[in-house]
């Protein structure tokens, strides 16, 4: 063995170690939860600290009851642990392949080589459940294609006819290889463990607001990979009626405007305008945006329908990018009365923190096409008005971040979108998402303020976020202080 494999083999022997459940005392069976506290879980600090240690620390810093446990990325950030070894993700839990069907990818291709000794459900599942803390199953879709055999066959085509390997890219949801795929996935997972349900979490929107760059960073998107112009997608659109040619022209024509606008090339009726003039020309830019966001929603009701199909208690719901929070287009799109029957729950992403930042990011972007009529200063007051916030000025914004009062009313919004509905809202709560240097930056009391907020803007639990290992404990905290002060806890 040489050296780089003996220091492999050492560190998944330690990382077996510290998965190793401590011997400790039965626990006492907890009462019954007053309120659901779900808390995003990646491998690492379960991986370095063990899982009765991260166990017990939840609880007792927040009274989490709820997991929601990253099972399988490809993305190296979001596991938050190191070996030696080259990184390459995948499926943290064993493959049972007779769940898999009519894909062209091999379910054991996905299993993550990087740990090949852990199955990270059965592990934290059985600890969980002796603690009355439920686990979830957090499935988030990969902006970056993952080096994992036929993985490119599923990915969506750009309009220049590349595969669209980065975002705005991801797998195609016409694509019968990608959906059979994940519901081999969901199955696989809700009857070979004892988990609660699933999360399911897809941040990327239609090929509309990927040619504005209509996101944060969104002005590094070249608008000829918006996507998807797919085989898939071009048959699938064709039997439905829609005229491929036309929303092709109609998508070159919107690249050329993009294109203008970040060359400083302002036209000659202004940004807004001739926006609007190239949807009039080509109403079919807006058919195909419809078309991909409604692939999208047909692949939450088919994995909500295939969790209830195993188990009718089981509980599908779906993590809601932030885009909705600057983009009025996105916000559109992600209508809850409609997603309300194949939906248990939703959690909206209402990060406060780096909302600042994100928000300045957007208005970079877009500042460059429909919204390059008005001063940055101007556009962010368009927003606010247009999104119902009251949050700092462009100046103080990055440093400010967003306020708890953001955190109430995206809470209210959801939960006044939902009555009469079922499902329920579990609103996402910065706790240390990572921001700039001199930008806003998570503190107990910010946090604390948070959950108050989810709380009185009528939320039936919140999903503390982004990932276990990036939070600091005092921050953390801050969510079981508040809990406490509500009676919750």
């Amino acid at each position: 063995m040489d050296r780089r494999e003996f220091m492999k083999s050492a560190a998944l022997t330690s990382a077996a170690a510290a998965l190793a459940p401590a011997t400790a005392p039965a626990l006492a069976q907890p009462a019954a939860a007053k309120t659901f506290v779900g808390i995003q879980m990646d491998i690492g600090r379960i991986l370095s600290d063990g899982v009765d240690r991260v166990l017990d620390d939840i609880q007792r810093l927040a009274h989490v009851n709820a997991l929601f446990l990253y099972t399988i990325t490809y993305m190296e950030e979001r596991v938050h642990a190191r070996t030696t070894a080259p990184f390459r993700g995948g499926n943290f839990a064993t493959v049972h392949p007779q769940y898999y069907h009519d894909t062209l990818l091999k379910p054991e291709d996905t299993r993550s080589p990087y740990f090949p000794g852990l199955d990270i459900l059965a592990t934290v599942v059985p600890a969980a459940r002796k603690r009355g803390i439920k686990t979830f199953c957090w499935i988030i879709e990969d902006n970056t294609l993952p080096n994992v055999p036929n993985m490119d066959k599923l990915w969506e085509v750009g309009l220049d006819g590349h595969p669209a390997t980065r975002h705005p890219g991801g797998p195609c949801f016409n694509n019968p290889n990608y959906t059979n795929y994940l519901l081999g996935l969901v199955e696989d997972y809700c009857r070979s463990y004892q988990v609660d349900g699933i999360m399911f979490g897809s941040e990327r929107q239609g090929p509309l607001g990927y040619s504005l760059g209509a996101y944060h960073n969104g002005a590094r998107a070249d608008p000829a990979t918006t996507c998807c112009f797919c085989s898939f997608c071009e048959s699938k659109a064709r039997r439905i009626g829609i005229d491929i040619a036309r929303v092709r022209q109609g998508y070159l024509a919107l690249q050329k405007f993009v294109r203008a606008g970040r060359s400083n090339q302002r036209p000659i009726d202004g940004y807004y305008v001739a926006f609007w003039r190239v949807l009039l020309q080509y109403p079919e830019i807006l058919v195909w945006e419809r078309f991909w966001t409604t692939g999208q929603q047909d692949t939450y009701a088919a994995l909500h329908a295939k969790v209830k199909s195993i188990n009718p208690t089981l509980l599908a719901g779906w993590h809601i990018w932030q885009n909705a929070s600057w983009n009025p287009i996105y916000r559109a799109e992600q209508d809850f009365a409609a997603m309300a029957p194949f939906t248990d729950y939703v959690k909206p992403v209402v990060y406060n923190n780096c909302a600042g930042e994100r928000m300045i990011s957007y208005l970079d972007s877009v500042g460059q096409n429909f919204q390059g009529d008005l001063a940055k200063s101007q556009a962010l007051d368009f927003e606010y008005k247009v999104l119902g916030y009251n949050e700092a000025p462009l100046d103080k914004l990055a440093a400010a971040g967003f306020s708890a009062d953001y955190v109430y009313r995206e809470t209210k919004r959801t939960i006044d979108s939902l009555t009469g509905t079922r499902t329920q809202t579990y609103p996402g709560i910065d706790i240390d998402v990572p921001t700039a240097g001199g930008h806003s930056k998570c503190t107990p009391e910010g946090v604390r303020d948070a959950v108050l907020a989810a709380y009185k803007g009528g939320a039936q639990g919140v999903v503390l976020s982004r990932s276990y290992s990036e939070m600091k404990p005092e921050n953390l905290r801050g969510a079981g202080i508040a809990l406490e002060s509500l009676g919750l806890a």
